[in-house]
């Protein structure tokens, strides 16, 4: 059986959801036991608004639920970062002499031996 609204055209009335409803609908489909149209078919909503509510609640994967950190401690961090890089730039170079003094052919590279 269809609903008519109040304008008489046969379509759905547009139902209006809670805050807490949508963390919910959200919550199930980050449980990882129901794909995501199914849940939208258990709570017979479209799949593309679960989506679109995943979107607004759900946990970013950028967000490690960390403190912020003060300047002092980004500042610390820059200076690790930045020394780190400097190590491994220093490594790059060292192997890139060590490849090409071992693809150096044996007549050019090392003397050969007397006996």
């Amino acid at each position: 059986m269809s609903q008519d609204n109040e304008a008489g055209d046969g379509r759905r009335p547009r139902r209006h959801y809670d805050e807490n409803y949508k963390r919910h609908a959200v919550e199930l489909t980050l449980r990882g036991d129901r794909t995501i149209a199914g849940v939208a078919r258990e709570l017979e909503v479209s799949d593309s608004l679960l989506h679109s509510w995943r979107q607004m609640y759900a946990p970013r994967p950028d967000m490690t639920g960390e403190a912020a950190q003060t300047p002092e401690e980004k500042d610390e961090e820059i200076r690790r970062l930045r020394a780190e890089l400097v190590r491994m730039q220093e490594r790059e170079r060292v192997l890139k002499k060590s490849l090409g003094i071992l693809s150096e052919t044996p007549e050019s590279g090392m003397p050969k031996l007397r006996r």
